[in-house]
C-alpha cells in the first residue's frame, strides 16, 4: 500500500493495488479474499486487461517488445525483458 508519505492521496488514507493473472469468468470474486483484507474502502476500480506476447524474440529483426505487463505491481516481467 501507498499512502500521504508518498504523496498520492489525503493524509490518513492509504491506496491499495489487488493484481491477479484472472483464471474464471468472475474476476472481482477471485479477489474477493484480498479485498476483505483491506477493511473499508471508500472506492475500488476493478478492470481486467488482456495479456500479448510478442511474436518473435527481436533477435532477427531487431525490434525488442517486452510481453504485456505482470500482476506484479513493480512490473517485474518487463524489467526483465528489459534486462
Amino acid at each position: 500500500m501507498v499512502s500521504y508519505a508518498h504523496a498520492i492521496c489525503a493524509k490518513g488514507f492509504y491506496v491499495a493495488i489487488i493484481s491477479a493473472m484472472v483464471e474464471t469468468d468472475n474476476p472481482q470474486e477471485e479477489i474477493g479474499p484480498a479485498v476483505e483484507m483491506l477493511g473499508t474502502i471508500l472506492e475500488m476500480f476493478v478492470s481486467v486487461s488482456d495479456i500479448f506476447s510478442p511474436l518473435e524474440d527481436g533477435k532477427e529483426s531487431n525490434l525488442w517488445i517486452t510481453k504485456s505487463y505482470d500482476p506484479s505491481s513493480h512490473m517485474e516481467i518487463a524489467s526483465d525483458d528489459i534486462l
